[in-house]
């Protein structure tokens, strides 16, 4: 059974060097004043590109999750 009462939510992710430059872009851009919280554990990742056999696009980097609730259309 789905809870459709609940507000849809968007997601931002910033990828950086450290978890430390992450929070920082987080803060100058003002994302928390935006309605955005952490929305799980800062960690390293590897990203790549949805096409098969891609490269990875940054290694060893670290990508910072958030989400909002956004007003339904």
């Amino acid at each position: 059974m789905h809870d459709h009462s609940q507000a849809p939510v968007e997601y931002l992710t910033i990828i950086a060097a450290s978890a430390a430059e992450a929070m920082a872009q987080f803060a100058r851009r003002g994302l928390a004043a935006q309605g955005y919280a952490i929305a799980g554990q800062i960690g390293r990742h590897q990203i790549v590109r949805g096409d098969h056999g891609a490269e990875p696009l940054a290694e060893g980097m670290v990508a910072a999750t958030f989400r909002r609730s956004v007003d339904a259309p």
